[in-house]
């Protein structure tokens, strides 16, 4: 396999995501998340790396991550061969479910970090699966907001960037603000 442009080096921030075959579905059932998120806690934390923001749609993931081992690629590798193998003796089909290799982009900023969290999170309702990210079960935006105790991701990354405030609702603030942004910018498209 190719070397990758950005080396997967601990301590660093990534954007890890990849999407099913031809846009396939990945999870079609609530136990397959769960399953999934299961074996992230197994795989990958916190030995691995540190989760900061997640979200699992119907054809594709994403991950905000801190690398903490030189062996992440490895635990990511054995992440989706299990959940692949999983699927495919639940689904009676074979062969990869994913495209690929997961992607790897880096994340170099306090910016991007905020933004790509509050990307994440807003997936659920750009796909139209959610009027509210508080809707979608299969991420951590729920932990982030303080309703929901937190077993997968680390809160304190993204809630450090509101520390004049309390962090949930400084949170919860910054992905609302955008949704709201969001409706308003489509807001001349509408008819009477």
């Amino acid at each position: 396999m190719p070397q990758r442009k950005n080396p997967l080096i601990p301590g660093q921030y990534f954007h890890i995501f990849n999407r099913g075959i031809n846009n396939g579905i990945i999870f079609r059932k609530d136990r397959n998340y769960l399953f999934f998120l299961r074996r992230i806690k197994q795989i990958l934390t916190p030995k691995t790396a540190s989760i900061i923001a997640y979200v699992l749609m119907p054809t594709h993931y994403h991950l905000l991550i801190k690398i903490n081992d030189i062996d992440f690629s490895f635990a990511m590798g054995r992440l989706i061969i299990s959940y692949t193998k999983a699927c495919n003796r639940e689904w009676g089909r074979t062969g990869p479910l994913f495209e690929g290799r997961f992607k790897a982009k880096l994340v170099d900023s306090d910016e991007y970090i905020l933004g790509l969290s509050r990307y994440i999170h807003l997936n659920p309702v750009t796909a139209n699966l959610a009027e509210r990210p508080a809707e979608w079960p299969f991420s951590n935006y729920l932990d982030l907001i303080g309703r929901r105790n937190s077993i997968l991701s680390e809160s304190d990354i993204v809630h450090g960037y509101f520390n004049h405030i309390d962090p949930t609702i400084g949170y919860q603030k910054f992905v609302e603000e955008e949704l709201e942004d969001q409706e308003l910018s489509f807001e001349h498209l509408l008819f009477d």
